[in-house]
């Protein structure tokens, strides 16, 4: 028995000597999962934000990179200071910590304002940072970031942006598209997603009377070609 006892012990102290693991980049694709293309009604229900404790979880697997105190968040070069958002024009912003990409070592807030919303790149070594309309997803490579949106979130955001980091700057290109939904990296080139059929609106741009059904979407592409990110126009 207590060579038994021993042998675990000894178990214990080898895993507690075992080095830290890096924490895992974050993934927000679930929050995409209630919009229209879904059936969705309330795309605000998909976000992972607000949620008691996910924050102190964030910044403990940040491994020391994020810190906060009382109401400052602080990531590197830039600190953040919450003032609470409590009514129309009152300049509130709250701030929350998701994660981030150690492989491009760039780090997501996520920013709460009186009627809006928005998504906070942040670089804590150079303190640049660059705002998104939806949640943020990293190319294979961490350095590519699309975000896409159907107009269903109180910002309204309807369409595409990528956000390409490169040599310590932001570089965002907004493509129009039609209650984008469902972004897939396939690439750091190709950036899958779906789009609402042109056949849905009638000529003068509004839509059709009725509910559009999943059916209504079209998966396509949007790629990248000579430093530009075009979107491949939808079959009908």
């Amino acid at each position: 028995m207590r060579s038994v006892f021993l042998a675990g012990v000894a178990l214990v102290s080898a895993l507690a000597a075992q080095p830290a693991t890096a924490a895992p980049d974050l993934d927000l694709r679930d929050n995409y999962a209630h919009r229209r293309c879904h059936g969705g009604e309330n795309a605000g229900e998909g976000l992972t934000v607000g949620v008691p404790g996910q924050e102190a979880k964030a910044i403990a697997a940040s491994q020391g990179r994020v810190k906060r105190s009382g109401k400052v968040l602080t990531l590197g070069k830039v600190r953040l200071k919450t003032r609470m958002v409590d009514g129309d024009g009152d300049g509130g912003e709250e701030f929350e910590y998701l994660g981030g990409w150690a492989r491009s070592g760039l780090e997501v807030v996520f920013v709460l304002r009186y009627e809006d919303l928005a998504w906070r790149l942040i670089d804590p070594r150079s303190g640049q940072s660059i705002e998104m309309g939806g949640p943020p997803l990293a190319s294979p490579s961490g350095k590519a970031i699309a975000a896409v949106g159907d107009d269903s979130l109180i910002n309204e955001f309807n369409g595409i942006e990528i956000v390409d980091y490169k040599d310590g700057r932001f570089e965002s290109q907004a493509i129009d598209a039609d209650y984008a939904c469902d972004p897939v990296w396939l690439s750091d080139e190709v950036l899958q997603l779906k789009v609402l059929s042109p056949k849905y609106r009638d000529k003068n741009g509004e839509l059709l009377a009725g509910e559009l059904p999943p059916s209504a979407w079209r998966t396509t592409k949007v790629v990248r070609k000579n430093g530009e990110w075009t979107l491949v126009a939808p079959k009908p």
